[in-house]
């Protein structure tokens, strides 16, 4: 048998992998996403609890407004438009409404935009759009960076929403790891059970408009809220 090897494909897929590597330094490792106030408060004291709070943050929360932003970030950047790039960062900003969530977001962001300069030269969009966030004009939330990331360095829409989907299900599993009773392998079940939802996901989100954002997951948002306030704690969310 004789292998099909495109060399650009191949390009495409190792830029893929090392930006959804936990090797690339962005430092999603960092956040629990509020999950440290709920085993605090209880609310999550083991496995089949956490999967059911991983459930919902996705459906509710990171697919309504990250993925949405997310891929209209990529067609902003298809387009070379930097003012609805700016827009949509504005928008996924407001919706992110607990200071932890909204720093987590944007520490990221500005990692992701620091090592996307180091691989992708003489890209005016990215170089623009780098000048806006480090002048405070945007906030460089990941999800935005991804999507603009994505469509520079060749990976395309669904592919960009599959890395934003695995690198929050990484982090938060990871976080799990460290908080209630779970082993390796129930992690790695975790994960390949959610794939039939990251791709319903990337179906159901990837053509929707900017103004059909939305994030609705207040007892997540109060959980973090609450973590921001804690006297001693393990992650910066």
């Amino acid at each position: 048998m004789r292998w099909d090897v495109q060399e650009p494909h191949l390009k495409t897929f190792v830029r893929a992998l090392q930006i959804s590597d936990t090797f690339f330094p962005v430092g999603m490792y960092n956040f629990s996403h509020s999950l440290e106030s709920f085993v605090e408060m209880e609310i999550v004291k083991d496995v089949d609890e956490f999967f059911l709070l991983l459930n919902d943050i996705l459906v509710h929360q990171i697919a309504p407004a990250d993925c949405v932003a997310l891929a209209n970030a990529y067609k902003a950047a298809e387009r070379s438009d930097l003012n609805n790039l700016l827009l949509i960062d504005e928008m996924l900003f407001t919706m992110k409404l607990p200071s932890e969530i909204r720093e987590g977001s944007l520490k990221t962001g500005k990692c992701l935009l620091s090592n996307l300069l180091l691989m992708i030269s003489d890209r005016i969009i990215l170089n623009d759009f780098n000048e806006m966030v480090r002048a405070g004009v945007s906030p460089g939330n990941y999800a935005i960076v991804l999507g603009l990331g994505g469509y520079l360095l060749g990976i395309s829409c669904p592919e960009a929403m599959m890395i934003e989907l695995y690198s929050f299900c990484i982090s938060f599993v990871g976080a799990a790891m460290r908080l209630i009773k779970m082993d390796h392998y129930r992690a790695i079940k975790i994960i390949s059970e959610l794939q039939p939802l990251f791709t319903d996901i990337i179906k159901k989100n990837i053509y929707k408009e900017p103004e059909e954002m939305y994030s609705c997951a207040p007892l997540a948002d109060i959980m973090s809220i609450k973590h921001e306030k804690a006297a001693v704690r393990i992650f910066l969310s």
